[in-house]
């Protein structure tokens, strides 16, 4: 039992760890949608953000470090190959998120941010520490982790669609997030599960 638990903590790295808190904390974006700021205001937020990353990552592969902004991207990604080159993945994020505000109606885009968030996120984390079971059609991902996406996305996208709703979105959102595609999971994660919410209003 020992010997498991050590290699599921080593499986979840300090910058991972970060990297999904971050990532899950995306969740909040519906919350401050719907009681402190109306969408238009989040949106101009979000996108300003993104526009800040971008130049301090543009700084920070320079060698001039921009305060906080190179602090938590260096933190996040020290384990990874890709802390030495421009760091793409919280601009897909950020752009998930955009774009699920801008497409879709108010309670379709936050279930489509929950299916992003909370699915993606936790399906990474539990699937690192328990995953035993990846799919044959890719092996990166696991059963278990996917299981557990589908679970939170649904638990998260009840708070602002009805259960059926939730269901499609949880189910084909991490669908989608599973499947070995050319296009990063932020994007097709939430736009698929958006989508599918359109779909199965329309029928």
């Amino acid at each position: 039992m020992a010997k498991f638990e050590l290699q599921a903590y080593s499986s979840l790295s300090n910058g991972l760890i970060l990297r999904k808190a971050i990532h899950i904390s995306g969740f909040a974006v519906s919350f401050i949608s719907v009681h402190l700021f109306n969408d238009y205001w989040v949106l101009l937020s979000l996108f300003l953000v993104t526009v800040f990353y971008v130049i301090s990552e543009l700084a920070r592969t320079n060698g001039i470090n921009v305060p906080v902004f190179s602090t938590i991207t260096h933190k996040a990604n020290a384990s990874s190959g890709e802390i030495n080159h421009f760091v793409t993945a919280p601009i897909s994020f950020a752009m998930g998120i955009l774009l699920s505000l801008l497409v879709f109606p108010t309670q379709i885009a936050y279930a489509s941010i929950a299916v992003l968030t909370l699915g993606d996120g936790f399906a990474s984390i539990f699937g690192r520490i328990f995953g035993r079971t990846p799919f044959f059609f890719n092996r990166k991902k696991t059963t278990e982790g996917t299981i557990c996406g589908f679970t939170c996305a649904f638990l998260g996208s009840m708070l602002f669609v009805n259960s059926l709703e939730a269901l499609v979105a949880a189910a084909v959102g991490m669908l989608a997030e599973s499947l070995p595609l050319p296009l990063d999971d932020n994007l097709v994660t939430p736009l698929t599960a958006g989508t599918a919410l359109i779909l199965l209003n329309l029928f």
